[in-house]
């Protein structure tokens, strides 16, 4: 079965990291520094059940319940990303199923993971693309094409037509053929289909792909959500000025401790957009008579705003009973500048727990790290620096061993030659230099000759460790960081997410109990 391998979620060094470990003086309450209890009881949600999608029916009567005020959330969320984006959207979502369960054990309370789907994100390039290995593991990227005029638009409630998803015409000739591939390409038939939205397609697919795992999520793009945010969007506008003062002092609460605030923000703009009809674009200016105006289209057109990456943290816990959130790296690094906003508006701030953070590794590529003697960090910096350790280590010794002693041979005599000229005839240094030059030149000429011989004859081993580094570190970047995961569902079936759930599960525990033990 295919291996799992914990990695750390934060690059050293890193805002996130620094948060984290606890090396940073910022008031993130950290689920793990707390004893994963509430400072106040459940209360009522702003948002009625219909605004919510279930992953079965046996998860109503406890969403109900939630809702009435009779327990808690446990929440993360993404902008709904094609074809559910790359792995690490599925190890958020299985970080709080995990989480929920465990808090819901401990509070005796019902305790529900919640997604998020954050529809309201214009970012095309982000959300309409996604990357998938192709059967000889080389990247496929496959992406919506924008429509005409809706560079700024909210890609969410974007309806999907068939010109749109005939980019998914070629998804049969890249994925493996196996067993399971019918059922994964069925399933994102079913998902995206002519008249869904871009978001529906996401959490119909999320659902196909996870099964019912006792999970809820919510469109930010709904109706009944833009009405519910409408008083928390007047809040923003009634207290312009604390609310510009509390951004201001997140960021310089990050500032004091020597890192660059990741929410840089715009002179005078409140965190929270307006579509007029061209675009989402800020809220600027609201005092005096534009105060009034932005009220008044909060009345007329509640449905045209939408938060920022600022206030999108902060509305879901006005709405909501949150308990915890589940972040990534660059998430636990923006929260950490938003504890005044949560102050100033007087809104819950959730506890907040790392994500999980995997490499999947197949059998297939253990061996080839086996045979060259690498783990898979090994090829984070890329796979040339390993195959040019193979290819050394693959060298004919006898061959290697002539050309060191012509190398030193040679540079022996020129020593002499440099010498003699410059003792008897100065005039010929420069001749000389070049003629060195073009000896040693020429020994490392063949020595390079040598190598590509020697690559030629490692040419499947080499390529190996290329297709390795392919899978693990994606131009750089970590597996969970960039690739789809259909290719490895299409290959291991349903049970690679059961496999991955249950190592979450234990990954949570394991960690929450060694930080317990100040570990």
């Amino acid at each position: 079965m295919i291996e799992i391998e914990p990695r750390p979620l934060a690059e050293p060094g890193s805002l996130a990291r620094a948060i984290l470990d606890g090396d940073a003086p910022l008031d993130l309450p950290l689920l793990s520094h707390s004893e994963g209890r509430p400072e106040s009881g459940p209360r009522p949600a702003r948002l009625g059940a219909e605004a919510f999608g279930t992953s079965g029916s046996g998860v109503r009567r406890r969403l109900d319940a939630v809702l009435r005020g009779e327990g808690f959330f446990v929440s993360t969320g993404h902008q709904p990303i094609l074809l559910l984006g790359p792995w690490y959207v599925l190890h958020k979502i299985l970080t709080a199923i995990s989480l929920a369960r465990r808090l819901e054990a401990q509070l005796g309370l019902p305790v529900l993971p919640l997604f998020w789907i954050a529809a309201d994100d214009h970012d095309w390039a982000e959300v309409g693309r996604t990357t998938l290995l192709d059967r000889a593991d080389r990247p496929r990227r496959f992406g919506l094409r924008v429509p005409e005029g809706g560079e700024r638009r909210s890609v969410g409630p974007h309806i999907l037509d068939a010109a749109a998803l005939s980019v998914l015409d070629d998804l049969g000739d890249v994925l493996v053929e196996s067993s399971f591939t019918d059922a994964y390409l069925t399933l994102v038939r079913d998902a995206y289909r002519a008249g869904a939205t871009v978001s529906q397609a996401f959490a119909r697919l999320l659902r196909g792909v996870l099964g019912d795992r006792g999970y809820v999520w919510i469109d930010a793009g709904r109706r009944e959500v833009r009405r519910a945010a409408a008083p928390f969007y007047r809040r923003l506008v009634d207290d312009a000025a604390r609310v510009l003062e509390a951004e201001d002092a997140g960021r310089r609460a990050v500032v004091g401790a020597s890192f660059e605030p990741p929410i840089t923000g715009i002179e005078g703009a409140l965190p929270l957009f307006f579509d007029s009809g061209g675009g989402r674009r800020r809220v600027a200016g609201a005092v005096g008579d534009a105060a009034e105006m932005w009220r008044m289209r909060l009345e007329t057109t509640p449905g045209r705003f939408s938060p920022n990456v600022a206030s999108r943290p902060l509305l879901e816990s006005y709405l909501l009973p949150v308990l915890a959130t589940v972040l990534g790296p660059g998430e636990v690094a923006y929260w950490s500048q938003l504890v005044p906003l949560f102050d100033t508006l007087d809104v819950p701030l959730p506890l907040v727990e790392p994500r999980a953070s995997w490499t999947l590794l197949e059998p297939r590529i253990r061996r080839i790290l086996d045979r060259a003697a690498i783990s898979p960090p090994d090829l984070a910096a890329g796979p040339e620096p390993i195959v040019g350790r193979l290819t050394r280590e693959a060298r004919p010794e006898g061959i290697d061993r002539a050309l060191r002693k012509l190398r030193a041979d040679a540079e022996a005599s020129l020593a002499d030659v440099d010498r003699a000229v410059a003792d008897e005839l100065p005039g010929l240094r420069a001749a000389a230099g070049k003629a060195r030059k073009s000896i040693l030149g020429t020994t490392d000429d063949l020595s390079r000759l040598v190598d590509r011989a020697t690559r030629e004859r490692l040419d499947v081993r080499l390529g190996q460790v290329r297709r390795s580094a392919a899978n693990l570190f994606p131009g750089g970047r970590p597996q969970e960081r960039v690739l789809n995961p259909l290719p490895l569902l299409c290959r291991y079936g349903p049970d690679l997410i059961h496999h991955l759930a249950n190592e979450t599960d234990r990954g949570l525990a394991d960690r929450l109990a060694r930080l317990a033990r100040g570990g």
